[in-house]
């Protein structure tokens, strides 16, 4: 029997984790997340999920900078080894598998592909959205009509070396991109932004995260520079504009196609206030960073005097 195992990279997700998990019921055998931290209820409501009898298990990552490739290749390798998956189905918590008339995912596979491809259809606001409904797949039916071209991989396990690439876009045997497979009318229903409030967090987060990894921050940071910068250099165009608060697009690039939600209703999702749980992860996601950076001072004498270095510097500006 074909075994499909979905991992999970989740950080502060508590208002999708939850459908996320009873949606994907239908399609995987067992679900891996690794934890980066989360600082809000996820722990808690995949903790009640578990209790229920969902097949998941939890880890936790300390990693407070960027190491996506690492992270998602140990997520492959966990899944094939550890777990016994026979395939390994990468997903974000705002990822929502679609299947031709809801069919089951381990009955559209083929025998013989060792990688295969979903292309990302991008939801978000519209503007009118019922804020009281919970599930953001029945709160968020629009998705935007222009394809994005952008895919994500579901990879054959126990293929030995192989390295699962930053995002999960693709697969990697001996330095080459292994050339995927199109699952045809299958796709992924992405939610990347389920308000303006938690886009903003996301883009710092992000950019945060990217820089602490050192040079290689803007190659694996690209989407989030300029509406990080935007945020940082010019926050007004954001936070006073109602309109950003409002939609993300417009009804006239958008189509009215909601996902067909295989989860049923929530028991464990509560809701919140955007704003304050945005500004609460950030905060906490920059004091985790300035205690590595202190802790890496304390440990390491050669950091300690670069850094000490750089604080005698002194530039004439004018």
């Amino acid at each position: 029997m074909t075994k499909i195992v979905s991992f999970t990279r989740i950080l502060n997700e508590d208002d999708i984790v939850e459908a996320f998990v009873r949606h994907h019921a239908a399609h995987v055998d067992e679900m891996l997340f690794l934890d980066n931290g989360s600082t809000d209820r996820t722990l808690e409501i995949l903790q009640e999920l578990l209790k229920e009898g969902f097949p998941l298990r939890v880890f936790r990552s300390h990693a407070v900078s960027f190491d996506e490739i690492a992270v998602n290749s140990w997520g492959y390798q966990a899944a094939s080894q550890v777990l016994g998956a026979d395939w390994v189905l990468f997903l974000d918590a705002d990822e929502f598998v679609a299947t031709p008339a809801s069919a089951p995912l381990v009955t559209l596979l083929p025998a013989d592909a060792p990688v295969l491809s979903l292309e990302l259809v991008n939801y978000g606001q519209v503007g009118g959205e019922d804020a009281a409904e919970l599930v953001v797949p029945w709160r968020l039916r629009w998705r935007m009509a222009a394809p994005s071209h952008v895919i994500k991989v579901i990879a054959r396990a126990k293929i030995p070396g192989l390295v699962a690439g930053a995002g999960n876009h693709g697969v990697f045997l001996q330095g080459q991109e292994v050339a995927p497979v199109p699952l045809p009318e299958t796709w992924l229903a992405h939610y990347p932004r389920r308000s303006a409030w938690q886009a903003m967090q996301k883009w710092a987060a992000g950019r945060m995260k990217a820089l602490a990894a050192g040079g290689q921050d803007d190659y694996f940071s690209q989407h989030y520079i300029s509406p990080y910068e935007t945020l940082r250099d010019k926050p007004g165009e954001l936070l006073h504009n109602p309109g950003f608060f409002a939609q993300e697009f417009d009804k006239s690039r958008a189509v009215e196609a909601p996902l067909a939600y295989l989860g049923g209703p929530l028991s464990y999702t509560t809701p919140s206030d955007p704003g304050l749980k945005a500004l609460s992860a950030f905060l906490h996601m920059t004091e985790q960073l300035a205690r590595q950076h202190g802790k890496l001072l304390d440990e390491s004498r050669e950091a300690r005097a670069l850094v000490e270095h750089w604080n005698a510097r002194r530039e004439f500006l004018f």
